[in-house]
């Protein structure tokens, strides 16, 4: 009876976050968000939480929230706020918000503020590579969904998982359906022996760092 009562208040919060999150603009499912916010408010390891690529905040407010809800850290949100090569105008995937304005930056805080998150977001208008110079604190959970090429990605990773705490996570959002986050992901499967799998949900991939 207890653990079907626990399956009802999960199924409950997923719907209520669902709502919740449901006008903030963005490419990231209800079902990832909500393991995106149960890691940021269950995950292991000791340390920051770090989103490289945030466009109007839709993953931002999930992780955030969920620790903001387990009285963890605050999130420190990285992007340029000038869109990915896809969000560009004539690209597939067009942001209008970026046409106009110029900025997804004033969309994204005004997302944060609706949810009531301002304070508890550290955003650093940058690039990956500007934001790591000066980066020197533990980190418990780096999400990685800036440009997907490969490149890109490898250079974010590269970048940043060094920086990543023993048993702290990894995720990319993408898996199976951008080829560089697709191809990244499987070399490090095969071949990154301080990293195991944790989970896939949806096109959100999760790995764990290893304790020594």
């Amino acid at each position: 009876m207890e653990s079907l009562i626990l399956k009802f208040r999960v199924m409950n919060q997923f719907l209520l976050l669902s709502r919740l999150m449901a006008p903030i603009e963005g490419f990231l499912t209800e079902i990832e968000g909500f393991m995106l916010y149960s890691l940021a408010r269950e995950g292991e390891g000791l340390g920051d939480i770090v989103e490289l690529g945030s466009y109007m905040g839709r993953s931002t407010c999930y992780l955030a929230l969920g620790s903001k809800q387990a009285g963890r850290e605050k999130v420190t949100a990285i992007d340029t706020f000038q869109g990915s090569p896809e969000h560009q105008p004539g690209a597939d995937a067009e942001s209008k918000v970026l046409k106009e304005e110029g900025t997804t930056l004033n969309r994204f805080r005004a997302n944060l503020q609706h949810i009531g998150l301002t304070d508890d977001v550290n955003v650093l208008c940058a690039t990956s590579e500007e934001a790591v110079k000066n980066w020197d604190r533990p980190i418990r959970f780096l999400f990685i969904d800036a440009d997907h090429s490969y490149e890109a990605c490898l250079k974010d990773y590269s970048l940043w998982a060094p920086h990543v705490a023993e048993c702290g996570l990894i995720a990319f959002h993408d898996y199976g359906q951008a080829e560089g986050v697709t191809r990244l992901c499987d070399e490090l499967r095969q071949h990154a022996d301080d990293l195991k799998e944790f989970g896939l949900s949806a096109s959100l991939f999760v790995f764990q760092k290893r304790s020594k």
